[in-house]
Parts: C-alpha cells; structure tokens; sequence
C-alpha cells in the first residue's frame, strides 16, 4: 500500500503541482488546467462561502422541496460542464479498474479548496462511488449542500464513468468535536433507492454544455494588467490565509474556487423570478457584510480584492449623477448574453449600498465584445 501511495503522490506532482495547473498570480485571472488532454487554462473565480450559505438556505427555506430539485438540478449539469470543459480524464480513456486513479486525482483538486479532506470509495462495475467530506464548504455550515456536494459530485462523476444517469444523496451530515461530516454517495438511482427513503432527484439533460474552446481561450486569454493585484499578491501579505483546503479572508470568511460556467448556470438554472430576486439579494448582502470589512473608504482597495478573486480588471468611473463600474475581461462562457450578471451585480450593489450609506442598485450590465474581451459597465443611474 505505501508504494502506491507513494506512487501517486509522485504522479500528482508530476501532472499538476509541477505544470502549474491553478495559477493565481495574474491580477485579474483565476485559471486553471487539471487534464493532459488540453492546453487551455479555464476560468475560476473565488466565490465567498456566505454567499452560498444565504442563497441557498433561502431557496430551501421558499420553495421546500422544489428548491431543493432546483439547486440540484443546476449543480449536476455544473459538475458535469467543469469536467467536460476541462477535458477531464473518463472511462472511454481508461476502461475498467484504471479509471478509479482519475476519480482520485479529480477529488484531490476538488480537496484543495473545497474540503479539509475528501475520501472516497469507487466500484467501477457498480458504477458507485462513496465519498466522506470534511469540513466541505457550504454543507459545514448548513448540514447539506444540494448545489455542489451533492448535485455537482453527481455531474462530476457521471462524467468520469459516462453515465448521465449517475445522480448523487447526501446523507450522515454530523459535527465531531468540532468538524463537520457528511457522506454522499453517487450512483445509479436503482442503486441509491435501495438504500434511501428521502426522494432522489435526477437530471439527465446535460447536453450543450460544452464551450467551443478555440473561442473561449480568445475570450478569455490572459492578459497583462497594470497596478491591480494578482491573489498570489494577498495571499502573501495575509490578507487570505489558505490552510488544510480552505481558504479564509482575514480569518472571517471562507472562499472557494469555482469554475465560471457555474455563475452562468446557476443563474440560468433558477425557475422563476423570485429565485433571481433571492440570489441577487444574497449576493447584495455578502457584498455589504464582507467586503464591508475592508475600509470603506477605499473602495479602489475593494475593486483591487475583486479582480484578485478573478473577476477581471475592475475600475471606478467618473461621473456625475450616479457610479458607473467598468469590468474588462470579465470571465467568458457561451451564455454571456443569458443572464442579468446577478451575482456580481448584487455584490457590487451591496459594496456601494454600504460605501454611500444609501442603497445603491446596479443595473443589468451593457455588453462589450468588441475588443476581444468581455467589458461590462454597471451604471446606477436611469
């Protein structure tokens, strides 16, 4: 056992640690690459945990089980999309037994921000795989996660073995001494009805949720950015701290990685009105609540934190009347022109709110392509 363990340890340096396969310092880019199979870095974002803690409390508390179908249902076709996007290894590559090694390493960059430890147990012919998560974000704080522990670990493994018929349940969510547990376990439904009474959600639509990737590297093409902060640049002066898989913000808040298509998604994914009013409302208070932390008065501090965080260049315009905010680069997907940009909306929204003492509501972005970016400017006037 101790040689193989040794022996992946040594493959994961060897294919991820050494070819820098997540880079953080580049002020205005997240990126990353886990697979051989492509040379395209995909974009992250660190998103703030209070975020998700809100938003999805408050769409289980609304809408009861229907909420729960929903954040389900958005966070399969997430998994699936990182894993297909990012050219994920699956069983088509390495039939049989040999694919367990992949499950792993996947798990293993999934731990690095999302989990103080992920185990798992895999049976290929079963198509099974049995996960216990440690301190994993979200579900520690609420005791379940339908989004990205359960939802996104069933897209994620219905990927990996090619089976969109592969769901996930989590289930024993349970606090020792301190750290928080759960188990979730990803199969077929035959499968997971056996062995649970609760209701299994199921989403097999996982199709069209691949980008052209020829046309997502240009859009998203790293790029020089002048006086901004890479998060190399905070993580170095403290101001985050990253320990045993998670990330915290002046050791108050946690952030995790998450690959852009979910912003998209997740946003598309909301069945009515009221869902988008929720998300945009959490999104408002996170941005009240923390980066209200920061100086208020330093609101260029506050535009340097978010492009640090991957969100591209974020500049304060002058003018009169009301706040204009120019954001170039900002992460692109295919369904750019799908969504409202709730979630930075909502959290630019919720920075000035507390920077003007006076609510300040940003509107729905206008579109720039023209310069082989996307540009959005958020204006809060009429």
């Amino acid at each position: 056992m101790a040689n193989l363990k040794d022996d992946f340890v040594r493959l994961y340096v060897k294919r991820f640690i050494m070819p820098r396969a997540l880079i953080f310092d580049k002020p205005g880019f997240v990126d990353f690459k886990i697979s051989g199979k492509t040379t395209i870095f995909l974009r992250q974002i660190l998103v703030p945990e209070l975020f998700f803690v809100d938003f999805e409390q408050k769409i289980v508390e609304e809408f009861g089980n229907a909420g729960k179908e929903v954040m389900y249902s958005i966070g399969k076709k997430f998994g699936y999309s990182f894993a297909q996007n990012g050219k994920f290894e699956n069983i088509k590559d390495h039939p049989g037994k040999k694919i367990k090694d992949w499950v792993v390493i996947a798990n293993k960059f999934i731990e690095g921000t999302y989990a103080s430890k992920i185990s798992e147990t895999i049976d290929v012919e079963q198509k099974i795989v049995d996960y216990e998560l440690e301190n994993f974000a979200v579900c520690r704080k609420l005791g379940y996660d339908h989004f990205f522990a359960t939802g996104g670990a069933a897209g994620l493994i219905a990927w990996i073995l090619q089976d969109k018929n592969i769901e996930g349940m989590l289930y024993d969510s349970r606090f020792i001494k301190g750290t928080h547990f759960c188990k979730v376990k990803c199969a077929p439904p035959k499968i997971l009805s056996k062995e649970f009474n609760e209701e299994i959600f199921c989403e097999t639509n996982l199709d069209g949720l691949a980008n052209d990737m020829l046309v997502y590297q240009m859009f998203n093409k790293e790029t020089d950015i002048e006086n901004k902060k890479s998060f190399q640049n905070f993580l170095n002066a403290k101001i985050f701290n990253y320990s045993n898989g998670i990330i915290m913000y002046k050791q108050t808040e946690r952030f995790f990685l998450m690959e852009v298509s979910g912003m998209f998604l997740l946003e598309m994914g909301l069945t009515n009105n009221r869902m988008k009013q929720i998300m945009f409302d959490s999104a408002f208070s996170t941005g009240q609540k923390l980066f209200g932390k920061i100086d208020s008065s330093n609101l260029m501090g506050i535009m340097d934190i978010l492009a640090a965080l991957g969100w591209g260049e974020v500049r304060i315009l002058q003018s009169v009347g009301d706040i204009k905010v120019l954001i170039s680069h900002f992460p692109w997907t295919k369904h750019y022109k799908d969504i409202n940009f709730l979630l930075i909306r909502g959290i630019l929204s919720g920075i000035f709110s507390n920077r003007c003492g006076k609510k300040i509501i940003f509107k729905k972005p206008k579109i720039d392509i023209s310069k082989g970016h996307l540009a959005l400017l958020f204006n809060s006037g009429d």
